[in-house]
């Protein structure tokens, strides 16, 4: 991605402090700070197991020809699809038609009909080995990996030191696992395609990547168009990463500091949703909503009803 609010350890102070930065930096800047926070390891379980995915598996030896599939590419609607990245807790859930979230947490505490995906976020001294087998446990078929490693503000690791600890994440063949998201610009590509070179060379199955996670904001004023053709441009060039692998974009929007309208963003969701269908190694999207900020993105209002942008979104295709 490139920016968002962050809730490292729920401390909404910091949400403050990296949307202030984030008001600096511009999509294709050398380091927007990005807010994807979010303490690892929260108590409580939930979500619907089960998508496994259609073709491939966890197993895959890690190589360029990698095609571990995490959701049907095509398929015949059953697959989730809509989703979303929210601080919001469970309750929007329902209402936006989501059918799958993820909080930045290994866990979860809604009870809810949408699938819940884990995320090994990348804290220093996480216990990485513990979370992939809770997340096993519990018949999560999915795991995330790091946040936004190439931000300062996120998990804050080098190339090297994410591939040292990502065979960590493979040792459960049950789970297919994300690449880790990085930042929507420059600087996020760059690290995402060092990262995925040296996994795709990897001939032991230690470094496999069964799906890539990517991040985008639209920083840049006029990037969040109705035709979406920024976002569209950014995801060819993750798209062109070898490996042919599916991609989910967990987390999306069209943040304030790019000057957008309310009618201007739901022109961008409405032409991205079109657009976006139009990709079919995109497997899965999570919109980024958070109500106390950017209130031309936020989906869900204070009482539980939807915005107009809201309407648009739950009004997307949940599954695929």
């Amino acid at each position: 991605m490139s920016s968002r609010r962050s809730q490292h350890r729920g401390s909404w102070a910091a949400v403050v402090v990296l949307a202030v930065l984030a008001a600096c930096n511009s999509e294709t800047g050398s380091s927007p700070t990005g807010t994807g926070g979010g303490a690892a390891g929260a108590s409580g379980s939930a979500g619907t197991s089960g998508d496994a995915g259609t073709s491939g598996s966890a197993g895959t030896t890690s190589s360029a020809a990698t095609t571990g599939t995490a959701g049907t590419i095509g398929g015949a609607g059953t697959q989730p699809y809509k989703g979303l990245a929210s601080y919001n807790g469970c309750t929007d859930l329902a209402v936006l038609n989501t059918s799958w979230y993820y909080t930045w947490n290994a866990s979860t505490n809604c009870t809810s009909s949408a699938q819940f995906v884990p995320q090994i976020w990348g804290h220093s001294g996480e216990n990485i080995a513990s979370e992939i087998t809770a997340a096993a446990n519990k018949g999560y078929p999915y795991v995330l990996g790091f946040n936004e490693p190439d931000n300062t503000g996120q998990s804050n690791m080098t190339v090297a030191a994410a591939i040292g600890l990502w065979p960590q994440l493979t040792t459960n063949k049950a789970l297919l696992v994300g690449s880790p998201a990085t930042q929507g610009n420059s600087t996020g590509l760059t690290w995402l395609t060092q990262f995925m070179t040296m996994a795709n060379a990897d001939t032991t199955g230690t470094l496999r990547v069964d799906f890539i996670a990517m991040h985008w904001y639209g920083w840049n004023s006029g990037s969040c168009e109705p035709s979406a053709a920024t976002l569209e441009n950014f995801l060819k060039q993750v798209e062109a990463i070898p490996g042919n692998r599916p991609i989910w974009i967990t987390e999306w929007g069209c943040l304030n500091v790019s000057a957008p309208t309310s009618a201007g963003v739901q022109s961008f969701l409405s032409g991205a949703i079109t657009m976006l269908a139009k990709h079919p190694r995109v497997v899965r999207y999570g919109w980024f909503e958070s109500r106390t900020s950017d209130p031309n993105t936020t989906l869900v209002n204070s009482d539980g009803t939807l915005t107009a942008l809201g309407t648009i979104y739950a009004g997307a295709p949940a599954t695929k």
